[in-house]
């Protein structure tokens, strides 16, 4: 298996690192994966045998796993000694991270089949929405929600980001490593946002557009997916999420009850070894 190690310099001067798995033999296509939040790319497995992102590459696919700003090898900036915004991921990490991934694989930004999981999916919507970047050919959407609760939403929700919002005013960044809660911590300006939506009830940049509305526009086909154990993104989330695009498939639940061999949480779609058949699954809708 052939990695190399890339880079994609933002318009403001960022260097985002990414690893690319060349695909075995006749290659098929090239899958861009992105990470969710508090952690970073390392999940999909660019860097070991066997894992995802092997799979996928033994399959015929170049993979190139990014990770964002603050996170993974994308360092600097650091939260808390820097600070950036959702909007900073979606108009400048993702067009570079595109644009990069593009130049290397020697295909055009449309030929890329993107993976957006959570935090990534989210950033990709936006982007897809306010024409950041160009349509790619397909777009994967794993565990992918954005919580838009207002005052009357679940109590439990409302209070673990109540939480996470005043941990965060306190430390000046989600101090997600301390509290052994994923890889990466997150910045304050960030994090502010994503707590806002909850509140407020509405997915809008900091400048006011409206991401959620923006769904509406892309053209591109989406294949949602969620497991049946994930509490961060559950399946009504993703089918409420998914609603909102015109080229959305129904969403795919992984669990038991559809025949996998387990009901995933939020990471394990990618890291469980037992759901290689899903694996598979994707490489035959990719192809």
């Amino acid at each position: 298996m052939t990695r190399d190690e890339l880079e994609a310099r933002t318009a403001d001067g960022v260097t985002l690192r990414i690893d690319r798995l060349r695909a075995e033999g006749k290659r098929r296509g090239v899958l861009v994966c992105l990470h969710a939040m508090m952690t970073d790319g390392r999940y999909f497995g660019a860097r070991r045998e066997p894992s995802f992102a092997s799979t996928l590459a033994a399959a015929g696919f170049d993979v190139l796993v990014a990770d964002f700003r603050g996170h993974g090898h994308s360092m600097p900036p650091r939260a808390g000694d820097d600070d950036w915004s959702f909007d900073d991921l979606v108009e400048l990490d993702l067009p570079a991270i595109v644009a990069a991934a593009a130049a290397a694989s020697g295909c055009a930004p449309d030929e890329l089949v993107l993976l957006g999981h959570s935090l990534g999916g989210l950033v990709t919507t936006a982007g897809l929405g306010t024409g950041r970047i160009a349509p790619p050919r397909l777009l994967l959407l794993p565990s992918t929600s954005v919580w838009l609760l207002g005052p009357d939403g679940p109590l439990k929700r409302r209070a673990l980001m109540a939480a996470y919002r005043g941990v965060t005013a306190l430390f000046g960044k989600a101090p997600i490593r301390a509290l052994r809660a994923g890889t990466a911590d997150e910045a304050s300006t960030y994090i502010q946002q994503l707590t806002g939506w909850t509140r407020a009830a509405r997915w809008t940049s900091l400048g006011g557009i409206d991401y959620l509305a923006a769904l509406a526009t892309i053209t591109t086909p989406v294949l949602p997916l969620v497991g049946a154990g994930d509490w961060m993104c559950t399946a009504d989330d993703a089918t409420g999420f998914a609603r909102q695009i015109p080229g959305a498939a129904p969403v795919r639940v992984v669990g038991r009850a559809h025949g996998d061999a387990l009901d995933p949480d939020h990471f394990q779609l990618f890291t469980r070894p037992e759901l290689r058949p899903l694996w598979r699954e994707l490489i035959d809708r990719l192809a």
